[in-house]
């Protein structure tokens, strides 16, 4: 028989584990104030970082970018769609929205309560090269940070460039390029991509809703629903037993653009043709080389890597996310 104790993430007496300026308890909550970020249960004030890292879950008030909000299908009117750049205050705290570069109207959250500052960052792309830009860094005592990857061999190499390039040589020899995304954010960043190099894009329908609900926002891109000869498909990944039947006959390549294309045997179970490890979010070296910069006292870091990255950056850093319960005894 074997005894388990609770571990990181954890509650304990009733409290949420908690990390510097910031606690989990099914999203983080910084402290001493009433705004929660990326939350998954109903919160009265919940800041989301970018359209796929948390749902509407009946939240009070959303606080997000436009682009953000327009993705998620929240009324403006409702919800507080803040610009980058531009700080404003909720009660007595300092709040600002910066750019992260994960995706489009993807942003950080920085938060000063009053002698503690806190950039909840999320999923972050230092370098960039998608819609959402580059990510920028605040002062901050304690930072928050996501990380969807983390293993040694997660360097990511790839990039719009050899996406298009992929596109252009399935073309010539006219056949379907299917390009292979893990969301419909990632995969306007691939249309946008495509478009701007002369490429017509069609593409899976959360695809192409996606596109038209930026249109309200301000971010114009032609996303076609039907395949044709001269077109490229943006096509999820968790769909792509459908993609066959999506070029409607058409001799077609597949490539997977993301950051599973360092995953061997994921590439392998899809069958793809090209792999191409372009991710909207940061790699290992990149996400630690962005917490390096931050000069943060205190780092919490939550996603599937989390307890890799925090080991990697040291004392000052702990994995902060959903229960994990760890045997006592082997």
């Amino acid at each position: 028989m074997k005894r388990r104790s609770p571990s990181l993430g954890s509650r304990r007496g009733g409290r949420a584990l908690a990390a510097g300026g910031v606690s989990w308890r099914d999203g983080v909550h910084v402290l001493g104030t009433q705004v929660w970020c990326d939350a998954r249960r109903a919160r009265a004030v919940c800041f989301v970082s970018s359209a796929d890292r948390t749902g509407r879950a009946g939240h009070g008030q959303l606080i997000a970018t436009a682009e953000t909000l327009a993705l998620l299908g929240a009324p403006g009117d409702a919800h507080l769609a803040a610009p980058l750049r531009r700080p404003f205050t909720l009660g007595t705290v300092r709040l600002e929205l910066v750019p992260t570069g994960y995706v489009v109207g993807a942003a950080a959250l920085a938060v000063d309560a009053g002698g503690h500052r806190v950039f909840y960052a999320g999923a972050v792309a230092p370098a960039g090269r998608g819609l959402g830009g580059a990510a920028e860094l605040r002062p901050c005592d304690t930072l928050v940070v996501a990380a969807p990857y983390g293993a040694e061999h997660h360097r990511f190499d790839g990039g719009p460039a050899d996406v298009v390039g992929f596109a252009h040589e399935v073309l010539a020899a006219g056949e379907v390029p299917v390009v292979l995304v893990t969301s419909a954010a990632r995969g306007l960043d691939v249309a946008a991509a495509l478009a701007a190099a002369g490429v017509a894009v069609a593409g899976h329908r959360a695809i192409v809703d996606a596109a038209r609900r930026l249109a309200g926002a301000g971010l114009e891109l032609s996303v076609r629903r039907t395949v044709a000869r001269g077109r490229a498909l943006v096509w999820p990944v968790g769909e792509h037993a459908r993609a066959a039947a999506a070029v409607r006959g058409l001799p077609a390549r597949v490539a997977l653009a993301s950051g599973l294309a360092v995953e061997r045997d994921r590439v392998r179970a899809l069958g793809v043709d090209r792999a191409i490890a372009w991710s909207g979010a940061a790699d290992r070296a990149a996400l630690l080389g962005f917490v390096a910069a931050s000069g943060a006292a205190e780092v919490a870091v939550t996603g599937p890597w989390a307890e890799e990255i925090a080991r990697a950056i040291g004392p000052r850093a702990r994995a902060l996310g959903p229960p994990r319960q760890m045997p006592l005894f082997a």
